[in-house]
């Protein structure tokens, strides 16, 4: 947005990836660590700012970010943006969601995905909903040109090569299903020359290592906490597996396996069929059953040339359907719907 000719201006954590790029691309850009959901001392940097300049819209991408956003523009003249990447957690019984994506002074709340616009409308009772206009679906862009350079070497994680490979990374929270893919790995045929990745945050825990050492392809089932470089690791997977049980947005790691050239294989779960062609450029099988996903991972193990055109048309959806360029041109079309002719 900065460079289609946005003056836009970001308070941001110091010292971080995303802070250091837009200071390099010479956005307006404002340190502060933004702690807790309400934070005095955030509200006051985020209204100092707003009166030091005249703004049209306050963005707020997260929910501390939109819960201290809110406390700081009260009664000053300016539109205001929330994001929701998730489904779920949102309750007019609570307190805080009324502080949070069901306070009425938001003008748009930016989903990424349909199935989140579609749950916060589904909110509530007849005559208690969410004004039908304010959940926009804008998909999470991407730019293949963030992942260049080299493949990680699989042989780090123990995976030989000449193998195929099958990914899964999530954090390891009960409705990831990860359960479910390790039943669906323990079906598989036996002798299989495959080896899979699991790899993201709390993936590692006591429950999981258990079921792998269970499992009748343990010694091949590769078992990790969250991992550096992961977008270079998934370049070289054969296959990316999503087994979410439910309230799935736009799972970054999938869009990220697709722009590798991983087959993605997902549940009717949320927003994860929105990224997928299906039996194009991926799958979509029913959440919590073990078979289709085993299914699946056999067909394209076994017909490699079903795997090369799959994976191929993988890259090619999110290069030209989930583009970061057609993010911040919807984005900027959103700001004009809501803020006075002229001014954006």
């Amino acid at each position: 947005m900065h460079r289609m000719g946005i003056d836009i201006t970001v308070i941001t954590w110091p010292g971080t990836f995303n802070y250091d790029a837009l200071v390099a691309a010479g956005v307006p850009t404002i340190p502060h660590v933004l702690k807790w959901k309400l934070s005095w001392p955030c509200i006051r940097v985020i209204r100092a700012e707003l009166k030091r300049k005249q703004y049209d819209v306050l963005h707020m991408l997260d929910k501390r970010a939109t819960m201290n956003g809110l406390m700081a523009s009260v009664g000053i003249d300016i539109k205001l943006v929330a994001y929701r990447g998730i489904i779920g957690n949102i309750a007019y019984w609570s307190p805080q969601s009324w502080l949070y994506l069901l306070n009425p002074r938001l003008d748009r709340i930016i989903c990424v995905c349909e199935a989140i616009r579609q749950s916060l409308l589904n909110l509530g009772v007849p005559g208690i909903r969410m004004r039908r206009d304010v959940p926009v679906t804008i998909h999470k862009g991407h730019d293949p040109e963030w992942y260049a350079g080299p493949p990680e070497d699989l042989q780090q994680f123990g995976i030989p090569e000449d193998t195929f490979v099958v990914a899964c990374t999530a954090r390891g929270v009960p409705r990831k299903g990860v359960p479910v893919l390790l039943e669906a790995i323990n079906s598989l045929p036996p002798g299989l020359k495959i080896h899979f990745l699991l790899a993201g945050t709390q993936m590692d825990n006591e429950q999981y290592k258990k079921l792998v050492a269970e499992n009748a392809y343990a010694s091949n089932i590769h078992l990790f906490g969250f991992l550096k470089r992961m977008p270079w690791i998934l370049a070289n997977c054969d296959v990316a597996v999503l087994p979410s049980l439910r309230r799935e947005g736009l799972p970054r790691g999938m869009i990220e396996a697709m722009i590798g050239g991983a087959v993605p294989i997902v549940t009717d779960s949320g927003g994860s069929p929105e990224l997928i062609e299906k039996g194009k450029s991926g799958f979509v099988v029913p959440p919590g059953e073990p078979q289709p996903i085993a299914d699946r991972i056999l067909e394209l193990y076994n017909d490699r040339d079903l795997h090369a055109r799959m994976s191929v048309a993988a890259k090619e959806r999110i290069r030209t359907t989930f583009t970061v360029e057609e993010t911040a041109r919807k984005t900027i079309e959103l700001y004009k719907e809501i803020v006075p002719t002229g001014a954006v």
